[in-house]
């Protein structure tokens, strides 16, 4: 899982110097071959070999944001969601035009880590950023798991007005009420769930765990048969049914399904309550057809790559997204792509060198703030320095400077007027997804 690690830690040094130097035209020509390479690997679902095509075009493109996110992406296929986290913070550092994409896969890399406090912090900036229907989605079964049923509610409801035809919402939604104990209203939702996802077993087993509670034990039998039809495996479901087959008075069948819901527990050394939000071993493995589909995925980036110019920061590239199908990639609502919007696109780079305010105001700024990042581009960037301001309550500036010819663009983090607070500040950072974050000093920019 750690096979890069070094190599990794060795790229977060070299992104933070404002001084590294950028790669040669034959460089970045040679990443963008290894790229390709490996997203045609990806189309294949040859993930480890793709991983060390996007290795190769990041050796000789350490700058290469695009690299890392696709590295990422396959790390999470091969669920190795700790080197996912450090390729996608890499490439928040590296690039804004990718930083709400890489929010929102960090975001999910953390789910499957079940760091879920970490992961809606990193889901809220991408909704802040692009208010998309599989962002809600993800927050809302994050805050399922931490059992903030209000909240998830409320994420569900805004992705299925998003997107009506999302049933996987329908799904969670109707599991969310079902800890509400809105009986009535999670099983219409669990209906449309079992209708048009029919090989969920979820859908079957939170049916069956309503009708139970609705005293209708022979359908929420007919309903365990079907989960456990679909996940053998899946403990809760015994349990569940030997409750049903109780009150029916079959108890020798009761019986036999308690022993079999303890074997499965002993053999996976997870117990199993009627509390307990399950996931299919399929769902754990790779998430919902909705929370990731790289073989799309993937095609889309071999798509646009090919048609890309020697300049890996092309703008006008569409980024990965998180729908299962060409119609839903064809509608606006339904992508998360780090590319220019109308409202959105900013003025930083024109401005001259200064510190500015997020509405691109001169800064006569003394004291000192918090480095995040540096930026060699503006795409992005001011809904990213939005998005910091609304997450750590504190203003966000960008210091525009040129460094051996090149602009750059760095992401300031608060202002203080003595060093202690701002020193606090940047440990809490370096704690939160910025283990490079540095002090500076306002007067000496």
């Amino acid at each position: 899982m750690h096979r890069f690690l070094l190599f990794v830690s060795f790229a977060f040094l070299i992104i933070n110097f404002s001084f590294a130097q950028p790669p040669s035209i034959e460089n970045m020509n040679k990443a963008r071959e290894h790229f390709n390479s490996g997203v045609k690997k990806g189309i294949s679902g040859e993930f480890k070999d793709a991983i060390k095509d996007f290795n190769n075009a990041i050796e000789l493109n350490p700058m290469f944001a695009e690299a890392f996110l696709y590295k990422g992406l396959a790390e999470i296929e091969l669920n190795n969601y700790d080197s996912a986290v450090r390729d996608f913070t890499i490439t928040i550092e590296l690039d804004p035009a990718f930083s709400d994409q890489a929010h929102y896969f960090r975001g999910l890399a953390k789910y499957f880590l079940e760091q879920y406090a970490a992961a809606i912090d990193d889901l809220s900036i991408a909704i802040r950023m692009n208010p998309d229907f599989v962002a809600f989605y993800q927050r809302g079964k994050a805050n399922l798991k931490l059992k903030e049923y209000r909240r998830s509610l409320q994420d569900f409801d805004i992705a299925l007005r998003l997107k009506e035809d999302f049933f996987e919402g329908y799904l969670y939604r109707g599991i969310n009420l079902y800890y509400l104990e809105d009986f009535e209203e999670a099983m219409h939702d669990l209906e449309l769930a079992k209708k048009h996802l029919p090989g969920n077993a979820e859908a079957h087993y939170y049916s069956g765990l309503v009708r139970l509670k609705i005293r209708n034990s022979y359908v929420a039998i007919e309903d365990l048969d079907r989960a456990i039809e679909l996940d053998p495996k899946l403990s809760q479901a015994y349990e569940a049914r030997a409750s049903a087959r109780q009150n029916t008075g079959n108890v020798r069948a009761a019986e036999q399904d308690r022993q079999q819901a303890i074997s499965l527990q002993q053999a996976t050394t997870q117990p199993a309550v009627a509390s307990r939000q399950p996931e299919t071993a399929q769902q754990r493995q790779a998430g919902t057809s909705t929370e990731i589909n790289f073989a799309e995925l993937f095609s889309s980036s071999n798509r646009e790559a090919q048609e890309a110019d020697s300049d890996e920061h092309k703008r006008d590239e569409p980024m990965p997204n998180q729908v299962t199908d060409k119609a839903q990639q064809q509608s606006g609502a339904d992508n998360l792509k780090p590319q220019h919007r109308p409202g959105r696109v900013n003025d930083f780079s024109q401005l001259e060198s200064g510190t500015y305010s997020q509405d691109f105001q001169k800064m006569p700024l003394r004291g000192f703030g918090v480095q995040v990042a540096s930026y060699s581009n503006t795409d992005n960037l001011s809904s990213l320095a939005q998005a910091y301001a609304d997450k750590y309550a504190k203003p966000v500036y960008i210091n525009v400077s040129n460094v051996n010819g090149r602009t750059l663009y760095k992401l300031i983090i608060g202002q203080f007027d003595t060093r202690n607070p701002a020193e606090a500040f940047r440990d809490s950072l370096r704690n939160d997804n910025f283990p490079d974050s540095f002090l500076v000093v306002f007067e000496n920019l």
